[in-house]
């Protein structure tokens, strides 16, 4: 199941849920309408037969009430003082609606109820409307106090009607029931509008929901062939259309960052080892052809033999530092071991430099810094100092050979000045660069990659590398790291 599919289902759902509710709500409330209606109209047809209210006369032109003298009723022929004789009932017959029994109230007064009696203090029952018969509850009336009304649903003759029972002026009481196969017919009209209405909100819901969501999954869509060409093909300049806003637009601009991220990554491995086969040409070259040079061994002289065997050992010892270089710089630097700790910069400098003094026998002089002589730094140590020794290295390397090299530690900062020619103002972006060698440095051994290591290492403990000239001659290079001034004594 797709994604469109689901969010379509989805609001189907929720258009059945809230239909489901509504068309229950609005049902409920006509039944509980019609049923309250019918009760109020049944209570209201005992009151006026019992004479507690007065039936409404119409207003005629000029201000009159209408009807009759003292709001009755015309009398039929025949019919007594109360509007009732017994010869009246017999001239309507059998089959007459409304039967003119001796103490029933006027006809006008049962108007839209289906059957009316009175049950009088014996249990006589007399039908005021000819028709259905309705049934005196089981446990009788006796309990029906003076003003109270009892409402009932009853079934008479396999109809259901609503029947209300009221004490008689006269004595007994009156029933009075109103079919109610009107009302559901309403309701029954009423369950079928909803459930149609339902219907077609479910399916416009689900209509809706499908464009809906066609247009938020395109660009997903889009994204995906895109995916899968990067995939098949391994061309990561593949363009990766960025469309949508929001979540999807942000997806987008989160995988094109992600695709620009993994080319540079194989762009940097591709430049390295195309680097590194041409940085190693050179050594190989030599090294070989020391050795065809060796394979006449008894041909040369005892000084050519020990200059020969000594350049082979040049070559080797610059092929094993430019693979141990190589290898560090490739490392990943997630997978590093080594933990970090909070220590003095310091500290670190003065390891690099005792080690330097001893291989090297040149003079350096460290200047610590007066404000912060304590001040630590969270670092991997062995990393760092690598570091610090790559700097020395290059200071010695391509600095004055007379002039001591001066470093400068301050709170989280290592400057190395030499004191040699400095750099050429168009090789000082490129210096931290692998492989990267000036015109001057091409002439000096070495790989290229000891400035690009201690990039590498600093920007891993987020910190920044640093390139320059002094006003007094010399190249001044160095990093600077984020102080742990939490740490400070």
């Amino acid at each position: 199941m797709n994604l469109r599919l689901r969010i379509a289902l989805a609001l189907g759902a929720v258009a059945a849920v809230v239909g489901a509710f509504a068309a229950f709500g609005s049902y409920i409330t006509t039944e509980r309408q019609l049923a309250s209606g019918i009760d109020s109209s049944l209570r209201d047809r005992a009151e006026l037969a019992n004479g507690v209210i007065q039936p409404r006369q119409p207003t005629l032109p000029g201000g009159r009430q209408g009807g009759f003298p003292g709001g009755s009723f015309p009398r039929r022929p025949g019919d007594g003082a109360n509007g009732t004789d017994p010869a009246g009932a017999e001239a309507n017959g059998a089959d007459s609606p409304v039967r003119t029994i001796v103490g029933c109230p006027a006809p006008g007064l049962f108007e839209s109820a289906s059957a009316a009696q009175i049950v009088d203090a014996g249990g006589q029952i007399s039908p005021c409307i000819a028709g259905a018969r309705i049934r005196i509850p089981t446990d009788g009336l006796s309990s029906l106090g003076k003003s109270e009304y009892r409402m009932q649903t009853d079934s008479i003759d396999g109809q259901t009607y609503r029947v209300v029972s009221a004490n008689w002026k006269e004595g007994g009481y009156i029933q009075i029931a109103r079919s109610l196969e009107e009302s559901d017919a309403v309701l029954n009209g009423l369950r079928l509008r909803l459930a149609g209405l339902a219907l077609i909100g479910i399916v416009a819901a689900a209509g809706a929901g499908w464009l809906i969501a066609r247009r938020i999954v395109r660009p997903v869509v889009r994204l995906r062939r895109a995916a899968e060409s990067i995939a098949s093909t391994q061309d990561l300049s593949t363009p990766i259309p960025i469309e949508g806003v929001g979540e999807v637009g942000s997806l987008a601009r989160s995988f094109t960052t992600m695709v620009g991220a993994l080319a540079s990554s194989r762009e940097q491995q591709t430049r390295l080892v195309a680097d590194a086969s041409h940085e190693m040409r050179t050594p190989l070259t030599s090294l070989r052809t020391n050795l065809e040079l060796l394979d006449h061994f008894e041909q040369l002289s005892a000084i050519d033999r020990s200059d020969t065997l000594a350049a082979a050992q040049i070559d080797v010892a610059e092929l094993t530092n430019l693979l141990t270089e190589l290898v560090e710089l490739a490392a990943d630097p997630t997978s590093d071991v080594e933990v970090l700790e909070a220590v003095r910069l310091r500290d670190l400098v003065d390891d690099a430099v005792g080690r330097a003094r001893r291989r090297s026998g040149r003079a350096i002089e460290v200047t610590p810094s007066a404000a912060a002589p304590d001040a630590t730094v969270t670092v991997r140590p062995q990393m760092l100092e690598r570091a610090i020794a790559n700097l020395v290295d290059n200071a010695i390397k391509y600095g004055d050979k007379v002039q001591p090299i001066e470093i400068a530690v301050d709170a989280g900062s290592v400057l190395v000045r030499d004191h040699g020619a400095g750099i050429a103002a168009d090789d000082l972006a490129h210096i931290f660069e692998r492989f990267y060698r000036s015109t001057i440095a091409r002439t000096e051994q070495g790989s290229g990659l000891g400035l690009a290591i201690v990039r590498q290492i600093v920007e891993r403990h987020g910190g920044k590398v640093y390139a320059g000239n002094h006003p007094d001659g010399g190249a001044v290079v160095g990093f600077m790291l984020p102080v742990d001034r939490s740490v400070q004594p």
